[in-house]
């Protein structure tokens, strides 16, 4: 007889996405279980800054996008909850930076010094004394100016860890998802997903199964054969940086185009080194780079935006980003998150750590609009499986390897 377990939601997927929408569901009173093939976070949770973007750096030519617009909320929303008083009690989870600054190494242009001084009136920028700019910033050598944005950053690590504290009972881990095991019936609907783990199996049903894999929605994607839904993938080469110094900095460096020419942000290693992590234009371009060239090309840009620094003993990393998205057309970015309701399914990607909660809401909206009733939730076969590990920080991976 086969071993069966029932929630009211089951999801698969144990990044930020799928946790915002873990708790939020139980909070409400929806019975929900988690599975997770990897570790949690693991996926783009894990590899992002952590900096919870409020639009502006989508506005760097001086005008405000729709993609900016729809970020601008995010700021405010975390922090409530990160203050223990929004839908989600995150007063655990350390702010690293109360702001990302911008900063250039020239003096802003006239039309974008215009442009930014009419978004201090919205409080989302601010401009910036000499004496208060980052630590950096307060060479002689440096004559550029500085702008604050309304952007946290935080520690991603503790925020995976504390979003999975309460809810340890609903997260499992299981082998990677096939498409053989999702059932479907005649009118398209997910009938069950049979999990498995070290040999063993067992058939879930759920009222509405939700997809927030990343790049592991392919797996339904290609069981649903829908010209409704499909995925992009948009690589990343980031590169870490252990320095000999500890200059604190998260900023976004003024670059020609639309987008930073360099993003900065800071971590520390379990053993205290300090570990400049650098995305931007740096990465999106390294791409087509090497791990030598994207190294190289990393030196020569940091000795030339910090020509006061010396970098000669640093320890450089380089690792890949698949950025896994809802396919758009020429492949751009997508301006905002992203759900798409197929019968008793939703495949969903938030498509920026700060959007989870944005996600998480259209979620709750669609379920209320088909009026889920709880229902009864049985994981009594699931109670002798393990919960996925926590993922590791990416510059533990990458300069303590020998460590536990």
């Amino acid at each position: 007889m086969n071993k069966t377990a029932a929630a009211d939601v089951v999801i698969f997927g144990g990044g930020i996405a799928g946790l915002w929408l873990l708790n939020r569901l139980r909070q409400s009173g929806i019975s929900a279980l988690l599975f997770e093939s990897n570790a949690l976070g693991g996926g783009q949770t894990h590899k992002s800054q952590g900096i919870i973007h409020g639009g502006m750096k989508y506005a760097l030519q001086g005008v405000i996008t729709r993609e900016a617009q729809v970020m601008a909320d995010m700021p405010a929303h975390w922090k409530l909850c990160l203050s223990g008083k929004g839908e989600m009690d995150l007063s655990a989870v350390p702010i690293l930076s109360r702001q990302q600054y911008l900063w250039a190494p020239h003096k802003f242009t006239s039309k974008l010094t215009g442009f930014l001084a009419s978004a201090t009136l919205s409080s989302n920028v601010e401009s910036v004394s000499k004496e208060n700019y980052p630590s950096v910033f307060q060479h002689k050598e440096f004559k550029g100016e500085v702008f604050s944005l309304d952007e946290i950053v935080i520690d991603v690590p503790v925020l995976v860890r504390e979003m999975v504290k309460a809810n340890q009972d609903a997260v499992f881990r299981i082998e990677p998802l096939c498409d053989e095991e999702l059932k479907l019936d005649a009118a398209g609907n997910l009938v069950s997903a049979t999990v498995y783990q070290a040999g063993r199996a067992v058939e879930v049903t759920a009222q509405q199964f939700v997809f927030t894999a990343g790049a592991g929605n392919e797996v339904i994607i290609k069981k649903l054969k829908s010209n409704d839904v499909a995925m992009q993938r948009r690589p990343l080469h980031m590169v870490l940086v252990k320095t000999p110094f500890d200059y604190p900095l998260y900023a976004h460096c003024l670059g020609l185009g639309s987008r930073p020419r360099l993003t900065i942000t800071t971590h520390h290693t379990a053993d205290g080194h300090a570990i400049w992590y650098l995305g931007g234009a740096l990465a999106e371009e390294g791409v087509n780079r090497d791990t030598e060239a994207q190294i190289q090309a990393a030196r020569d840009e940091l000795y030339t935006l910090f020509p006061w620094l010396d970098f000669s003993t640093a320890e450089f990393a380089t690792f890949m980003i698949d950025r896994a998205e809802p396919k758009q057309k020429n492949g751009l970015k997508p301006e905002s998150t992203f759900s798409k309701v197929i019968q008793n399914m939703i495949i969903a990607w938030p498509t920026k750590l700060a959007l989870a909660p944005k996600l998480t809401d259209d979620i709750m909206c669609h379920l209320q609009k088909i009026k889920l009733q709880p229902t009864l939730c049985d994981t009594r076969e699931l109670r002798a499986w393990p919960m996925p590990p926590l993922a590791r920080p990416v510059w533990e991976d990458a300069f303590c390897k020998n460590e536990s």
